[in-house]
């Protein structure tokens, strides 16, 4: 089962990491194309979230989880593009204090975070009270707990960052970025992801239900490439090329 979550997770994410990539730096009459398209899969997939959780099955847990990321997927979509973001839109100005330059990073992304927490809240509950198969819910959680250590370490301070990912109209955005040095925040966030992925290894190893094996599995490796992802804010290791294909000028 390892193997088998590893080769499904490693896959899913290079490939829709690339298409939001490519979709997000589009012109705004596909970008709306797109985002609608994404918008009727995503619903498509949250509606689903009361069948899946009540289905064990390898299937069951195979499709919770792509259709996890697929909503994971509009989400990001809806930032990168500009649909929801936050109340500032305005560059950081130059020597602002630390308290409030975290207040207006906040300000640029508030109302799609509201967004995030309230759609993972709404798998949780559409999951009903004992669910057999929470795996929509527990991928977006970990996404999303994932997400806000690396949101949090561009923010104090990163080695390195590919600005060019980010569209121009989230120039903003990129200026509460502080690329240069890693923060104190850096290492121990890494190493608590790396120790949580581990963790849910251990679980699954232990386990002798097949289902419940690689749900874990599935989760432990989405939690180890966040913890590599973290690597490539510490270090410069060329991951650009991982998507070379999919960023281009807008």
């Amino acid at each position: 089962m390892i193997w088998l979550a590893l080769l499904v997770t490693l896959s899913l994410w290079w490939l829709f990491t690339g298409l939001a990539l490519i979709s997000a730096h589009q012109r705004p009459p596909i970008k709306n194309l797109l985002f609608g398209l994404s918008t009727v899969v995503a619903i498509g997939c949250i509606a689903s979230v009361p069948y899946i959780s009540v289905d064990p099955s390898l299937r069951a847990i195979l499709f919770g989880f792509l259709f996890a990321l697929l909503i994971w997927v509009w989400l990001e979509l809806m930032f990168l593009m500009g649909i929801v973001t936050g109340p500032n839109k305005s560059l950081a100005p130059p020597g602002l204090g630390l308290g409030q330059k975290f207040k207006r990073a906040l300000a640029t992304m508030i109302y799609h975070e509201v967004i995030v927490i309230s759609v993972i809240g709404m798998t949780f509950f559409l999951g009903g009270e004992k669910p057999t198969n929470p795996i929509i819910f527990y991928v977006l959680l970990v996404l999303w707990l994932m997400r806000c250590s690396t949101k949090l370490n561009l923010f104090f301070g990163v080695r390195h960052f590919n600005h060019g990912w980010l569209p121009k109209s989230h120039k903003h955005v990129a200026s509460y970025v502080s690329v240069g040095k890693n923060s104190a925040l850096m290492t121990p966030s890494s190493f608590l992801a790396a120790i949580f992925a581990l963790l849910l290894f251990l679980r699954a190893f232990a386990t002798d239900d097949t289902s419940v094996a690689l749900s874990l599995f599935l989760l432990a490796w989405v939690a180890a490439l966040a913890a590599v992802e973290h690597v490539f804010l510490m270090y410069r290791v060329g991951e650009e090329a991982l998507w070379r294909w999919a960023v281009k000028s807008e």
